[in-house]
């Protein structure tokens, strides 16, 4: 048996919420609920649950406000809110989930089915879930554009959401685009040049230019790494090296973007 809090400055999501992890949790005991950000910050300075339910937007300040006066280590964090632009920021403090309002009974219950194989896994303390960046990034992507290319032969649609790179190698006139679906050697072909991809693709404001060859999704960046030569590791295992200078100018567009330190 797992022990919770919920904090939520409105009494009937405290309410809903309450009823959800009685309902279909039954592993989560319910220690307190909070509506009132001094409250709860009081309770959680002397006593740790397993597992807190953070509302975002309090009734004074903040969740990320209470995470700053509260030891956070042995718990397992899970921000609640109805605001996805604070998805990021939430990174920063180690979240292992969020769950955007109104709550769905099946991503409550998946979260706690995550929660509690980590804490089987690794002896109770908090670890982010690296994967949980990519879902974020989704959840900010809006609704869903999508990219159109053509040649002589045919029109050809394909979803923004879809597209995680975009390359040209010296001497070939087509880009080399990848999508989700494709293996780490998979790539189609686009009649165009990667200026002109870029541009098309600039409004999601979900790409960069990590150099002169690469375009790259943010959120399909699985990790950076920082070895004798920078490497980004895309989601379907491609590498894609880039220089110094293109790795800082990454960083600084993450920072910028998502308003979160790397």
């Amino acid at each position: 048996m797992l022990t919770a809090v919920i904090v939520d400055d409105e009494a009937r999501n405290i309410a809903l919420f309450s009823y959800y992890l009685e309902k279909y949790c039954p592993n989560i005991k319910l220690e307190a609920s909070f509506s009132k950000k001094k409250n709860a910050t009081k309770y959680l300075i002397s006593n740790k649950p397993d597992i807190l339910f953070l509302d975002i937007v309090l009734d004074e300040g903040s969740g990320f406000d209470i995470l700053d006066e509260v030891s956070c280590n042995e718990m397992q964090v899970v921000m609640c809110t109805a605001h996805d632009e604070f998805a990021l920021r939430a990174i920063r403090y180690q979240v292992v989930d969020y769950l955007l309002k109104p709550l769905e009974i099946q991503d409550l219950i998946a979260t706690v089915n995550k929660i509690e194989k980590k804490l089987q896994s690794i002896n109770g303390k908090q670890v982010f879930d690296p994967d949980l960046l990519i879902q974020l990034n989704a959840v900010k992507g809006g609704p869903s554009r999508r990219f159109t290319f053509s040649d002589r032969f045919s029109i050809d649609f394909i979803s923004v959401d879809d597209i995680i790179c975009v390359e040209i190698h010296k001497g070939k006139d087509k880009a080399e685009m990848i999508l989700k679906s494709h293996e780490k050697n998979d790539f189609m072909l686009v009649n165009m040049s990667i200026q002109e991809i870029e541009k098309k693709l600039q409004p999601t404001k979900s790409f960069f230019r990590v150099s002169r060859t690469s375009l790259v999704c943010v959120s399909a960046i699985k990790s950076i790494l920082r070895n004798a030569q920078y490497t980004i590791v895309l989601s379907n295992g491609k590498k894609i090296f880039i220089s110094r200078k293109g790795y800082r100018a990454l960083v600084d567009f993450i920072e910028k973007t998502y308003e979160t330190k790397v």
